[in-house]
């Protein structure tokens, strides 16, 4: 059964302040969850529903879960209270939050990395942290504003990816030096930009991507070496941060 401090901390992990004091996180439904399980993350505990076995991929999961020793069994009202997402799908678990140092990472060429400056909605991080997944970037990163990526809603959007590409939290200055030691040419993606395919590609590349409204900070602005930008033909003013990070990535790392 679920104990009670395990109760509390369920409930207090959907603060930031708690996760980064606990060094915890929340991940929650199915896919997610199965992701977390087969990446070999330290989970601390899984909760799940009757619900979750009424299929046989929930079952397996179940199965999973159980034999790490990890599972809590709780009724269907029981987990909706405890999730911090809507439609959990039957199973939430608490794992900790990969340790990853700035100093520690060394890129290879035609190495890609993703810098998210002030992107707040933990939707829009979770589909740029799986486009990074998708197209190899090297790790992304989450500048001062950026949402947690730690986010129940962020990990989810991900969908599993979180727990594939290293997530640093980073001031812009200790990014940049550490970018600028290794030679990557700093790009920051913008309505306005010169359209990519007709730039030079570099050999290592950062990829800036901006608020969803206000665009790339003036901080960050004022590193970078390039605007780049997908050209639009319609009548739509922008594109979301996710879609234009998945569209920017592809052609960054199509020929590497």
């Amino acid at each position: 059964m679920l104990s009670r401090s395990e109760q509390k901390l369920l409930h207090a992990l959907r603060r930031r302040k708690i996760r980064e004091v606990e060094q915890l996180f929340l991940a929650e439904g199915v896919r997610v969850v199965e992701a977390l399980l087969a990446a070999e993350l330290d989970l601390r505990f899984a909760v799940a529903a009757p619900s979750l076995e009424d299929t046989e991929r929930g079952c397996a999961l179940a199965a999973g879960l159980e034999a790490r020793g990890t599972l809590r069994r709780v009724g269907e009202g029981e987990l909706a209270a405890l999730a911090a997402t809507e439609s959990p799908q039957g199973v939430l678990a608490v794992a900790a939050i990969p340790s990853v140092e700035l100093d520690d990472l060394v890129p290879g060429d035609g190495a890609v990395v993703v810098a998210l400056d002030g992107v707040q909605d933990p939707g829009n991080f979770g589909t740029v942290v799986r486009a990074a997944d998708a197209f190899g970037a090297f790790f992304v990163a989450a500048l001062p504003g950026t949402v947690d990526p730690w986010n129940p809603k962020a990990v989810r959007a991900a969908a599993g990816s979180s727990f594939h590409v290293p997530l640093l939290q980073v001031g812009i200055g200790a990014l940049v030096a550490w970018l600028r030691h290794h030679r990557f040419s700093i790009q920051g993606a913008d309505a306005a930009g010169t359209p990519i395919e007709e730039l030079p590609r570099p050999a290592r590349v950062a990829l800036v991507l901006g608020n969803e409204g206000a665009g790339i900070g003036a901080e960050a602005r004022a590193t970078l070496d390039a605007l780049v930008g997908v050209p639009i033909r319609g009548g739509a003013e922008s594109l979301n941060v996710g879609v234009a990070a998945g569209i920017l990535l592809y052609l960054l790392t199509r020929s590497r």
